[in-house]
């Protein structure tokens, strides 16, 4: 097939239904412009609307983008909306003279930076034109760099046209063209005139297929959409039954999927070893760490974690006001949390977002302590792995705090359990308070599985 140039595309819009380990969960759209502006700049316009079950909540998530690229697909500017069960996040900006340029604002505030990129960047959606604009052929191999609106960063991909195949899931044969982005890999069959039949992500759980607008549209509104928690089935990590884990000291924990590159140090009482994707742990409940001392960005105020807000600011000073140690104050903090914070499974982009809303998932509580934390002079981080539900009998992805406390040293707090010193089932897998700092978890979702756990104390 010869190279497409975007005046002779051979569509103008794409519709696609996505499917969620075997739920239907929302749509995608692609739209290109007929022609450019009076820049010389095309735009692509995509957006996704998605509704799931997730712990017997209904979430919604939708994204509106807008991608102004040159002729060659290379990023001019950008602008993009995310919604996240209400709580929305904005970027734009601009790639000029080998500098990105990228205007994040959430209702704590607005950010701004500048990344020097010397090489041309490319919008995500402009990964599926990409093979098509090249010229698909078999062995066509390429890589290119990608802005992740998401986290706000730029991303090595890697794109190879790996066969022609014909399928009883294809309307036709079609062109297996494998993209690698985040760890992740994606496969895409794209019909020799140019036309996206189908789509796979996640292992096969994640699956969108073309279709016309109004059927595509048509799931979105419709009562029985993702009736099964689907996210839920697909992410959960199925252990043997542990007993009051609250209750457990000592813990020994063995995980294989565990991609080699995901770090698993620098957390207090959690030690582990790895042989290839096979990771070991042993943790301890309670230890500390006094030797890894905090640093000026565990107090420093974010856009995730906005310490220095007036409301969170004065918040925190009421509620610890007459406490006498570090350790009262995270007893209060998580004490006035658990009665006026609703344990939800809805997303957020700030502590903001959870304080205005009265509710949050654990990456929202752990958002919004750290917050409390950071304003009354308390250092205070993010971490994320796994830990153990007895609800759901299972390890779930999870979201927690480590806070600094005078004369003890780094303390694991989980406020989404009301845990003042986190359970030892906690396996902290990665940390940060940005979304970039989740990815190292992404490629693990759907491919982990618990070997072995072993309870070796409890408490009485």
């Amino acid at each position: 097939m010869a190279p497409r140039t975007l005046a002779a595309w051979p569509y103008r819009e794409r519709w696609a239904g996505v499917v969620l380990a075997g739920q239907r969960v929302g749509f995608t759209r692609l739209a290109l412009a007929a022609q450019p502006d009076a820049q010389g700049l095309w735009r692509i316009e995509s957006e996704a609307a998605l509704r799931l079950r997730f712990l017997g909540l209904d979430k919604s998530v939708h994204l509106r983008a807008e991608d102004f690229v040159r002729d060659d697909f290379a990023l001019a500017r950008f602008r993009y909306r995310y919604e996240l069960d209400g709580s929305v996040l904005r970027v734009e900006g601009s790639v000029e003279h080998g500098r990105l340029r990228i205007l994040t604002e959430t209702s704590a505030g607005a950010e701004e930076r500048v990344l020097a990129h010397g090489a041309a960047v490319y919008p995500q959606s402009a990964i599926a034109l990409l093979p098509v604009a090249r010229g698909l052929r078999i062995g066509l191999r390429e890589g290119y760099a990608v802005l992740v609106g998401e986290t706000q960063h730029v991303a090595e991909a890697e794109m190879e046209v790996s066969g022609f195949e014909a399928s009883e899931l294809l309307e036709r044969p079609a062109f297996r063209v494998v993209t690698r982005l985040l760890g992740m890999e994606t496969v895409t069959w794209i019909a020799p005139d140019g036309q996206p039949l189908l789509e796979r992500a996640l292992g096969g759980a994640l699956i969108a297929a073309h279709e016309p607008e109004a059927e595509a549209r048509r799931y979105l509104v419709s009562g029985s959409l993702a009736r099964d928690e689907a996210l839920l089935a697909y992410s959960r990590l199925p252990a043997p039954p542990l007993e009051a884990p609250e209750r457990i000291e000592d813990f020994e924990i063995e995980l294989s999927g565990v991609p080699e590159g995901l770090p698993t140090g620098g957390t207090p009482g959690q030690r582990c070893e790895r042989r290839g994707e096979r990771l070991t742990c042993r943790i301890e409940r309670g230890a500390s760490d006094v030797g890894d001392a905090p640093t000026a960005k565990d107090l420093r105020p974010s856009l995730a974690v906005p310490s220095g807000e007036g409301e969170i600011v004065s918040l925190a000073r009421a509620i610890a006001a007459d406490a006498r140690s570090d350790a009262e104050r995270i007893a209060r903090l998580l004490a006035w949390m658990e009665a006026h914070i609703a344990r939800e499974a809805a997303d957020a982009f700030s502590a903001t977002d959870v304080l205005r809303a009265r509710k949050g998932d654990c990456q929202g509580q752990a958002m919004l302590l750290a917050a409390f934390a950071r304003a009354l002079g308390m250092p205070a981080r993010l971490a994320s792995g796994i830990v153990y539900s007895p609800v759901h009998g299972a390890f779930l992805y999870h979201a927690w705090n480590e806070v600094w406390i005078a004369g003890e040293g780094w303390r694991l707090v989980d406020p989404a359990l009301g845990q003042t010193v986190a359970d030892a089932t906690h396996l902290k897998l990665a940390g940060g308070e940005t979304p970039a700092a989740l990815l190292p978890l992404a490629p693990m979702i759907g491919r982990a599985r618990i070997e072995t756990v072993r309870v070796l104390r409890r408490s009485p």
